[in-house]
């Protein structure tokens, strides 16, 4: 990418700057490692710079809260042979923690590694918890699709029990939207709710039937593809139009935010619910706030990517910094009482199995209203 060295020059920049205020006196002291391909000159290359970028404003921010950080930033490249070729240098030896990799295929080498190292392992988006199994200090940031999916069926059993649910069949092969579709048949079955079915192409006779006037309706499409979606909203736009006097509202996936700002009046209109383990609020203070301060260090604005890896890169590294810095080697018993705010990815650690590592299970709602408000349904509401 154009801006890779200059990413990398700027991140420099600002290591040196928190680096040398680890040199002040303070009552906590957090050494962490990083092992991403910082130098490949890509599009994911230029992400993984972005969330090290990120994950150093955290530092800076611990910093002033007089905590003492040391950073020590290794490329890593693709391969287990280059990560192979990393370790045997013993390059994170004295580091409490260690964030990355980003390829699956260098996981287990530095899975091993930390272990053997007693330090402490955050895989921040890979989905395998292979990678924790027998590592009882390694932490999975980006939830399985099997976890969230299970939450989103929480949410619908406690959110729609009541209303009428319709899984709309969009003629199209999805592993992700079938799944989805089965897990919420059986939460719904559990409460004794009945789930129906209609062709997204069926007339609208077809619909009507399955419809409830008296009752919300959620749908739900059985694909998570931005074609179902699109087809949902033209075919239920037409038939409301229709047919007046019926509560219609989605039940969507978290790829749906990516189209948001694009259609964002039609998921208002059907009342729009999409289960998400992350999610932006591009009007929060906070997030403005560290978005200008991540332009400020580095002269260019955050990347417009799915999700923000400055955020995520922020989120996460503040979460560790703070509960290492005020529990060090005391954290995993206090996990639940290290609170943050975070941006755009919140953290909620659970562990997977007995001698295993912890996973991060967090899912949220976030509801379109068709009041023209977006509102957060956690699972303490």
């Amino acid at each position: 990418m154009r801006h890779l060295h200059a990413y990398i020059t700027a991140t420099l920049l600002l290591l040196i700057a928190a680096a040398t205020a680890t040199s002040q006196v303070t009552t906590n002291y957090v050494r962490i490692g990083v092992a991403l391909p910082l130098k490949e000159k890509t599009p994911r290359g230029a992400k993984m710079v972005e969330f090290y970028q990120g994950l150093l404003l955290a530092v800076d921010s611990v910093k002033h809260q007089g905590c003492a950080v040391s950073v020590v930033a290794h490329h890593c490249g693709n391969t287990s042979a280059q990560m192979d070729s990393l370790l045997a240098t013993n390059p994170f030896a004295n580091c409490d923690v260690v964030f990355g990799p980003l390829d699956a295929a260098q996981i287990p080498a530095l899975a091993d590694y930390c272990s053997l190292k007693g330090v402490r392992l955050v895989v921040p988006f890979s989905t395998q918890t292979a990678s924790i199994e027998g590592h009882p200090r390694h932490y999975l940031i980006n939830p399985p699709r099997s976890i969230v999916q299970r939450e989103a069926a929480w949410f619908a059993q406690n959110l729609f029990s009541d209303e009428n649910i319709v899984i709309i069949d969009c003629n199209e092969s999805n592993d992700e939207g079938n799944t989805m579709a089965e897990h919420l048949r059986k939460a719904m079955d559990e409460r004794g709710v009945e789930v129906r079915q209609v062709k997204i192409d069926a007339d609208d006779n077809a619909i009507d039937e399955v419809l409830n006037p008296d009752k919300k309706n959620i749908l739900l499409p059985n694909s998570a593809s931005l074609n179902a979606l699109n087809a949902l909203r033209e075919r239920m736009r037409s038939f409301t139009m229709a047919h007046q006097g019926f509560a219609i509202s989605f039940y969507g996936y978290p790829a749906w935010q990516t189209y948001a700002s694009q259609i964002q009046s039609d998921l208002f209109q059907f009342d729009t619910y999409v289960y998400t383990p992350f999610y932006r609020d591009a009007e929060s203070p906070a997030v403005k706030q560290l978005e200008q301060r991540f332009e400020q260090a580095f002269r260019w604005p955050v990347q417009r990517t799915f999700p923000r890896y400055a955020l995520l890169g922020f989120d996460v590294g503040y979460f560790f910094l703070k509960g290492l810095g005020q529990y060090g080697s005391n954290f995993e018993a206090n996990l639940v009482a290290t609170v943050t705010q975070p941006l755009q990815n919140p953290l909620s650690f659970a562990r997977a199995n007995m001698g295993d590592g912890y996973v991060n299970n967090f899912v949220q709602v976030v509801h379109y209203a068709n009041y023209q408000a977006i509102e957060i349904l956690y699972r303490n509401q």
